[in-house]
């Protein structure tokens, strides 16, 4: 089958990661596969001669994509964190009533979608993550944190900046670094350093820079207020490394035991968490490895072969 791979922006490292997973695992499946990745512009001239347009919708609107009048059947998958973070729900519920099918990325995002889609059923595909060949460094003496998404209210990095001031209060070295690109208007970085937390603020990082961190951190926090079914999380799962994050949206069953799980905007439970890992090396090897075994389960080839079912059922 011809499929129209359409992401909103390459230089979003999420919105890359659908197409650096999902393209290759599809041509693996048989499909020709061509990518979009212009803000959802035009569609109606790239999905000539193409059987089906797949679309991944984030939280942001597309207006490019409702507008866009296709000659193909257009099937839809919400990536984002949480329903209740898209710019125009109504945009999206449109969007839905013309697509063949609707997929999510977790059980939590399925249920988000039945109560802004009333009658209409989601299917849950989850996403992958390639399996890691990092090889992990020696400890450090001043162990790095690392985080990496985009800094924005819903990713809980405040909650995490609160953590980390505690820790620090209570004498546990470490340094922070924080991948993503900043939507806080620089606020954020001006919050740590208020606090007193050694952060590094990187920015938007290509995936190579994420690996690089990856393999220097030896803990990866994933403090959001909201979640769909986050990519970074199950790259640094991959990695083998040992997680602590906030028990939100498709987070818990992502996760499962392979790491420690608090409440979402709980800076206090979430540093027990971290000074739980730090202070407990054989912990933090344990955890990492069952991390490993478990992002073992999500794969892109795993998802490829779901869209192509839902694919044939489109044709």
């Amino acid at each position: 089958m011809r499929v129209l791979l359409a992401v909103p922006s390459r230089l979003d490292p999420a919105h890359a990661a659908v197409l650096r997973g999902l393209v290759p695992a599809l041509r693996r499946e048989g499909h020709v596969v061509r990518a979009s990745a212009d803000g959802f512009k035009g569609l109606e001239a790239a999905s000539a001669g193409m059987d089906v347009v797949h679309a991944h919708v984030f939280s942001r609107a597309a207006p490019a994509l409702a507008r866009a009048r296709l000659s193909v059947p257009l099937m839809l998958t919400h990536q984002g964190a949480a329903a209740a973070l898209l710019d125009d729900p109504a945009e999206f519920a449109r969007l839905a009533a013309r697509a063949c099918a609707v997929t999510a990325v977790s059980a939590a995002g399925r249920a988000e979608l039945a109560a802004l889609l009333p009658g209409r059923k989601a299917a849950v595909v989850p996403n992958g993550a390639a399996p890691s060949l990092l090889r992990r460094p020696r400890r450090s003496k001043v162990p790095l944190i690392l985080s990496v998404g985009r800094l924005a209210a819903y990713k809980g990095l405040d909650v995490l900046a609160l953590a980390l001031a505690d820790l620090g209060a209570r004498g546990v070295p470490f340094r922070w670094t924080a991948c993503g690109p900043d939507q806080t208007g620089g606020r954020l970085p001006r919050f740590a350093r208020r606090l007193g937390v050694p952060a590094l603020f990187t920015g938007t990082a290509s995936a190579a820079a994420v690996r690089r961190w990856l393999a220097r951190a030896e803990v990866f926090v994933q403090p959001s207020r909201a979640e769909g079914s986050p990519m970074a999380l199950l790259e640094a799962m991959a990695a083998g490394l040992p997680v602590a994050a906030a028990a939100v949206g498709g987070v818990p069953a992502l996760l499962g035991d392979a790491g420690l799980l608090v409440p979402p905007g709980d800076p206090a439970a979430l540093g027990r968490a971290l000074a739980r890992v730090l202070g407990d090396p054989a912990l933090a090897r344990r955890l990492g490895a069952r991390a490993r075994r478990r992002a073992g389960r999500f794969t892109w080839a795993a998802a490829a072969r779901s869209y192509t079912r839902l694919y044939a059922q489109a044709a």
